[in-house]
């Protein structure tokens, strides 16, 4: 009785491993890749291991300067505190990298702007400037209204273009109007150019 019972039990384990099989055959007769349709040739990217590097190193000489911003880095700070004390967004997206300075200076060294990729400086654009715009408004929720005396920007990380250096994850540290250290992070990268420093990134 045991053996016949055991007999039955292996026979419908293996019918409905045989089903299964047959349901994933079929399935996979079903799929579809866009590498099996007419006229597919895989992407050619030449400059792939721009991505790794950080940077396209094609990118040409380019001699536009900024416009506004700061002589260095700690005079950017002040300007930033000054603005922040004024409660003004406007004069701290004044010290933003613009539209302009963007797509002629900056974007063409980015991997994302190599041809592979399939992004515009427009599409780069909107969610940049969205973002400074967000995080100045924030700086000014947060830390606005107050007299601030500059210390120091910390800075992790230092990159070096051909046309601009980029200081990224910053934290401008100032002393308040009643005498405590205040780390603000909002201000997250700044880029150089000529000794003339921008405001390039900020939390939203």
């Amino acid at each position: 009785m045991r053996t016949r019972l055991a007999t039955l039990v292996c026979l419908g384990l293996l019918g409905l491993l045989v089903c299964a099989m047959i349901a994933g055959s079929s399935d996979r007769s079903w799929a579809v890749s866009v590498r099996d349709s007419p006229g597919w040739k895989p992407l050619v990217d030449p400059e792939s291991t721009s991505a790794l590097l950080g940077r396209r190193l094609n990118a040409p000489l380019v001699k536009v300067p900024f416009k506004g911003g700061a002589h260095g880095l700690d005079s950017l700070g002040l300007a930033v505190l000054r603005g922040l004390h004024q409660a003004k967004p406007d004069s701290l997206l004044a010290l933003c990298v613009s539209d302009e300075e963007f797509r002629d200076i900056l974007w063409r060294e980015f991997p994302q702007s190599r041809p592979a990729v399939g992004l515009t400086w427009e599409d780069a654009w909107r969610i940049l400037y969205a973002r400074l715009h967000a995080g100045v408004y924030h700086g000014v929720r947060d830390f606005g209204g107050h007299r601030y005396e500059f210390v120091r920007f910390e800075c992790d990380s230092i990159m070096r273009y051909r046309n601009f250096r980029m200081y990224s994850k910053l934290t401008l540290v100032a002393k308040s109007d009643e005498g405590e250290l205040v780390r603000m992070k909002w201000l997250r990268g700044v880029v150089e150019r000529q000794g003339r420093c921008k405001i390039y990134s900020t939390e939203d």
